[in-house]
């Protein structure tokens, strides 16, 4: 009976290891089939693998296992067949000592110096246990608890960085904390683009992290200074730091960043909030962020030279017909020039015009209080108007760089809002005319930007150099045209023609307004033959530019 169902067991034994060697290759083969066109580390495992298994395993199942369960009897005796079997851990080996699957020289030379340090830690400790248990203990027992003491030691310190890396916020809690602040300024340096934003991105992480009064970055150029400045500490005191000539300030930390021909840039701290010095590991996380600053800093320095470059290939682009081969270029400048003006738009109404509201409700709830006298209230309430001019003023700034009325109201209606406001303060008298020309706004939100900007362009103009008294602007229909003139009786463009053909305080010179108008397929027609004022039209299609 025994033997029976020991042949039965054999049997069955069999069935099963070649129905697992049997799903083994048909999961290896979709695997392969999936990723073994792949020329990538995965692939060339999985192929490995795949290869190895058909190698260690077919002749010791196709000519021994198989003839077993059918006929009884090995084709070959597995006495030789299982000596295939040892090629697939073979393989691993291989591919592992080849540095092809695991670095395992990293990992046994990592053992090797953890073994070396525990043997003198554990000699010691053995020792004081002889000493203690000297007449129970045999050399077996010593041996045993020296090879015991080493790996438990080995062991220790082997996982000890893996321990402290998950643990490191309770054992080392500073540390933590300064790669924490550090990670989100790099992070934060990523998405910097002017040298305004490292003071919310860069300057009050710095000042929370040290534990410090203050902080600034300061850009030290041939003639001027720029500043940001974050905490307590003296506008006057940063710039004579940044004169090396001038340091007499041992208040402060000063730190260099950069040093080049065209600037300096440095990062000035004041002390720490705990009257103690920077610690060394402040130090190090301190010296870690300046290098990441230079190399932002210095990025930002280029992308500011590159764009005045392209200012002034702008202003300087010589005919209508290289304008024209350089679509792209126009397209990006005038990208350049709105994405700035929306970020310094966005940046004067959540900053400056939020500091003048709440400075408004102060002085309108100081104004309130029964106990100051009439005279004081009557100079807050003075105040309090000129703050309201300066918000206004603000205001209609932000409206200028950002005209977000376009989309709002339409591109006439904009320009009948511009006219309002710049009517007071001309020094001309302004008209303004639309007839007919209501069809402009059923063109795209760009092409309304454009004219916008090209009015605002003409009424800049008129401002700096007419000497008009009569200035007026018209927007009408003609055909499947828009039509734009702009006419004054001031001194002309020749008397106009000594100016430097620089970028003006909008952004437009008159080639860039050329180029604006080209870009909508537009074309500037200029009377030349006015011995005084200016008779200008822009001739826009009304189709829409793709």
């Amino acid at each position: 009976m025994a033997n029976y169902f020991y042949t039965i067991n054999e049997k069955i034994v069999i069935l099963f290891f070649l129905i697992g060697l049997f799903l083994n290759f048909i999961f290896l083969l979709f695997i392969y089939r999936k990723h073994g066109r792949e020329s990538t580390p995965l692939a060339t495992m999985i192929k490995t693998v795949w290869w190895s298994l058909v190698i260690s395993f077919s002749p010791f199942a196709l000519l021994s296992f198989i003839p077993q369960l059918l006929f009884s009897y090995d084709w070959v005796s597995s006495l030789y067949t299982s000596i295939f079997v040892l090629f697939f851990p073979l393989s691993f080996a291989y591919l592992i000592l080849a540095k092809k699957l695991y670095d395992i020289d990293l990992v046994l030379r990592r053992v090797l110096f953890t073994v070396m340090l525990s043997i003198v830690p554990s000699i010691c400790l053995v020792a004081i246990h002889t000493l203690i248990f000297q007449y129970t203990l045999t050399s077996q027992h010593i041996a045993l608890s020296f090879i015991f003491t080493v790996m438990t030691i080995a062991f220790i310190l082997y996982s000890f960085e893996y321990f402290t890396t998950k643990l490191e916020f309770i054992i080392f809690p500073r540390k933590y904390y300064l790669n924490r602040a550090m990670k989100k300024i790099a992070n934060n340096l990523c998405s910097i683009s002017s040298f305004r934003e490292l003071k919310e991105m860069v300057l009050v992480d710095i000042v929370n992290t040290l534990q410090v009064f203050g902080a600034a970055i300061v850009y030290k150029y041939q003639d001027r200074i720029e500043t940001v400045t974050e905490g307590q500490i003296s506008l006057p005191a940063i710039e004579g730091s940044a004169d090396v000539e001038a340091w007499n300030y041992p208040s402060l930390l000063r730190f260099e960043i950069n040093r080049h021909e065209e600037y300096t840039s440095y990062l000035i701290m004041t002390d720490k909030k705990t009257n103690t010095a920077l610690s060394k590991e402040d130090m190090q996380w301190l010296n870690f962020i300046i290098s990441y600053l230079a190399v932002s800093l210095e990025n930002m320095h280029l992308i500011h030279k590159l764009n005045m470059r392209l200012q002034q290939l702008a202003s300087q682009m010589p005919s209508e017909q290289s304008a024209q081969e350089l679509v792209w270029f126009r397209k990006l400048m005038f990208e350049l020039q709105e994405d700035e003006r929306r970020r310094i738009a966005t940046d004067l109404h959540d900053t400056t015009m939020q500091d003048l509201f709440f400075l408004k409700k102060r002085f309108a709830s100081l104004i309130e209080k029964p106990e100051f006298p009439q005279q004081d209230i009557e100079q807050m309430k003075g105040i309090l108007d000129y703050v309201e001019i300066i918000n206004t003023n603000l205001r209609q700034n932000c409206f200028e760089l950002h005209p977000h009325l376009l989309h709002e109201i339409g591109l006439i209606n904009t320009l009948r809002k511009l006219v309002e406001h710049e009517t007071p303060i001309c020094p001309f008298q302004l008209e303004f005319m639309a007839q007919g020309a209501e069809r402009i706004e059923d063109r795209d939100l760009d092409a309304k930007r454009h004219v916008f900007r090209i009015v605002q362009e003409l009424l800049n103009n008129a401002k700096k150099h007419s000497l008009a008294s009569i200035v007026s602007i018209t927007l009408t229909a003609e055909g499947n045209n828009f039509l734009l003139v702009y006419k004054d009786d001031g001194i002309g463009l020749q008397a106009q023609s000594e100016t430097s053909r620089e970028i003006g305080s909008s952004g437009t010179g008159l080639e860039q307004m050329r180029s604006r108008i080209l870009s909508l397929n537009g074309q500037l027609n200029i009377r030349k033959d006015m011995e005084s004022g200016v008779y200008l039209s822009v001739t826009i299609p009304m189709r829409k530019v793709a």
